[in-house]
C-alpha cells in the first residue's frame, strides 16, 4: 500500500509542474491559397453590379452603383493595401506567433498577406480593445481567444474599406470576427463582417489555405505611376443613373435585374422561387 500511494503522489507532483493541458493547435507557418470557393471574386474580380448573395442595404448599393473602376489609375488609389477583412480573399499568408519566454503563453499571433505585405498582429495576451476615437487602421486592432481548437478573433478599429472590388463598401464602424480551424495541413478562415452602415445581416465568407513550407511572401514593392492622365482632383465615378454598366451582368447570365441587385433575401434558398417567378421580359432591364 505504502508503494502504492508513493506512486499516486509522485504522479500528482508531476501533473501540478506540467502545467494545464490546452486544445490547441498550431497555427504558424506558410498558407498559399486555394481560389476553389468563389475563384472569379478571387481571381478577376466580380462583375459591375453583381451584388447577389450580399445582405447590402440601399446606401451600399447607391455607392457601388457610382463605383467606376478607372478610381484605381488615381496615384492615392494605387498602394493602398487590403483591409484585414479582405486580405485573405486571394492571398497567401504567413503566420507566426510570439512567446512569454517565461510563462510559454502565446502573445500574439502574426499575419502577413502577400499583397502589400501588411502585417497585422492578433493579441492573445487579455488586453482589452482601445475606445473609440483610437487610431483607425487597414489591419485594425484584433484580439484572439482559444475556443477548444479554434482561434476566435474580434478585430475593430478598422479604416473604411471595401467588401467586394466592384465598389461595394464596408464602413469604419464595422467588427470582424473570424474563426481558424486547423485539420492536418489544411486552415479553414472564416470572417463575419457586421456593419451597422452598409450591411442589414453579417457578411460571412471561408477561404481554405494549405500549408506549404516552400511558400515565400515576397516584397510588394508598389510604384506609383501616372496611368491615365486626368486634371488634379479628378475622381473617377458615375452620378446616380448614369452608371451603363449596372445591367451587363444580368444580362449576360439572364438574371432578373432585381436578383443581382444584392439584399439579405437574395441570400437564402427561397429566393429561386422568386427568381423562376420572374417574367423572362424583365431579365436584365432596369
Amino acid at each position: 500500500m505504502r508503494t502504492i500511494h508513493s506512486v499516486l503522489l509522485a504522479g500528482a507532483v508531476l501533473v501540478g509542474f506540467t502545467g494545464p493541458v490546452y486544445a490547441q493547435v498550431d497555427l504558424s507557418g506558410e498558407w498559399a491559397a486555394r481560389q476553389h470557393e468563389d475563384a472569379p471574386e478571387r481571381g478577376g474580380g466580380p462583375e459591375v453590379g453583381e451584388y447577389q448573395g450580399l445582405p447590402i442595404n440601399d446606401a451600399a448599393r447607391f455607392r457601388a452603383d457610382a463605383w467606376s473602376a478607372s478610381l484605381w489609375t488615381v496615384p492615392e488609389h494605387q498602394c493602398i493595401p487590403h483591409p484585414a477583412d479582405y486580405g485573405p480573399n486571394f492571398s497567401g499568408v504567413r503566420i507566426w506567433k510570439d512567446v512569454d519566454p517565461v510563462t510559454q503563453e502565446i502573445v500574439a499571433y502574426h499575419t502577413n498577406i502577400a499583397w502589400m505585405n501588411p502585417v497585422r498582429t492578433i493579441w492573445m495576451d487579455g488586453r482589452p480593445h482601445p475606445g473609440p476615437n483610437a487610431l483607425h487602421t487597414w489591419e485594425g486592432f484584433s484580439t484572439g481567444r482559444w475556443e477548444g481548437d479554434m482561434l476566435t478573433v474580434e478585430t475593430t478599429h478598422l479604416k473604411a474599406g471595401y467588401l467586394r472590388r466592384n465598389g461595394l463598401p464596408r464602413s469604419e464602424k464595422a467588427v470582424l470576427r473570424e474563426h481558424f480551424f486547423r485539420t492536418g495541413d489544411v486552415l479553414t478562415w472564416i470572417s463575419i463582417v457586421t456593419d451597422p452602415v452598409y450591411l442589414t445581416e453579417p457578411y460571412i465568407k471561408s477561404r481554405n489555405f494549405v500549408l506549404d513550407p516552400g511558400y515565400q511572401v515576397t516584397l510588394y514593392p508598389c510604384s506609383i505611376d501616372v496611368e491615365v492622365p486626368r486634371p488634379g482632383g479628378e475622381i473617377p465615378h458615375y452620378l446616380p443613373g448614369s452608371n451603363p454598366f449596372l445591367s451587363d451582368f444580368a444580362m449576360k447570365h439572364n438574371l432578373p435585374l432585381e436578383a443581382v441587385r444584392g439584399g439579405a433575401s437574395t441570400m437564402y434558398p427561397e429566393y429561386v422561387e422568386r427568381v423562376k417567378a420572374s417574367a423572362p421580359a424583365d431579365r436584365g432591364v432596369r
